[in-house]
């Protein structure tokens, strides 16, 4: 009961509507981004797994990693706290509507559920056409969310950010025709296959959590680590795939 009000009493103080915006770019930037980006057509350039926004159930959360290597809060011993539900993958290539960008100033903190990545800045997507299984689960959720991160220092920061998630309507659906159709496919399952250039990896897999370098027989190696496995490459192309060894790392936006 103690940890319980504890609890409550830490969620109070520190989601007070008074409490200042969570973000230091100044509201005229932030004005100026969500109203440059309102209603622009774009593309995913990776596909996503998509699932539950943690307790916020009205919306869904895409994420280029599964949901458990994934972590936007923390409970209050600092443990990591993952969104729930992951239901499946929208592939690389899918038609969104840019519909706001939103950041983390007091308007949004107060309509933000507590158990929720409320500090982060909130990319609203809403698709373009019928997701199939996606839109069949629930139909009455309307958007999609890409978190970006917590320690956007300005406008370029943010629409750098953007930019690795989000491709102009029609570079990555027309991009996708041109690949091997086992690459297409392996993309849209988020698959790694050998032959796959570094590029097609990253439309697959997300950017990995982390680059390793890797002294080979033919020379150096890039090993792109992934909670998954390990894709290895030599000359920017997978050469072959591995189990992936033993990191502590885990990705925190």
């Amino acid at each position: 009961m103690t940890r319980f009000l504890t609890l409550a009493l830490f969620l109070a103080v520190t989601t007070s509507p008074g409490c200042i915006a969570h973000t230091p770019i100044p509201v005229e930037v932030r004005h100026q981004i969500s109203t440059d980006h309102q209603g622009r057509r774009v593309e995913l350039r990776q596909s996503c797994y998509f699932g539950d926004l943690y307790d916020d159930n009205s919306k869904w959360l895409l994420s280029a990693l599964p949901f458990e290597n994934v972590h936007h809060i923390v409970d209050m011993d600092g443990k990591p706290i993952h969104p729930g539900n992951q239901r499946g993958i929208i592939p690389a290539g899918t038609k969104f509507i840019i519909e706001d960008i939103e950041f983390p100033d007091q308007m949004a903190l107060a309509t933000r559920m507590l158990m929720s990545p409320r500090y982060h800045t909130w990319v609203y997507l809403r698709a373009v056409e019928t997701l199939g299984k996606a839109h069949d689960l629930n139909s009455v959720r309307e958007h999609f969310i890409i978190l970006l991160p917590m320690d956007l220092a300005g406008q370029q920061d943010v629409e750098s950010h953007i930019n690795q998630l989000l491709a102009p309507a029609g570079r990555v659906s027309a991009w996708l025709q041109e690949r091997r159709p086992s690459v297409r496919v392996a993309i849209e399952h988020k698959d790694i296959l050998p032959g796959m250039t570094r590029e097609e990896l990253i439309a697959a897999m997300g950017e990995p959590q982390a680059w390793i370098a890797e002294q080979g027989k033919a020379g150096l190696e890039m090993v792109a680590w992934y909670p998954r496995g390990e894709a290895w490459l030599r000359r920017d192309e997978v050469i072959r795939v591995a189990n992936p060894r033993k990191m502590t790392t885990q990705k925190t936006d």
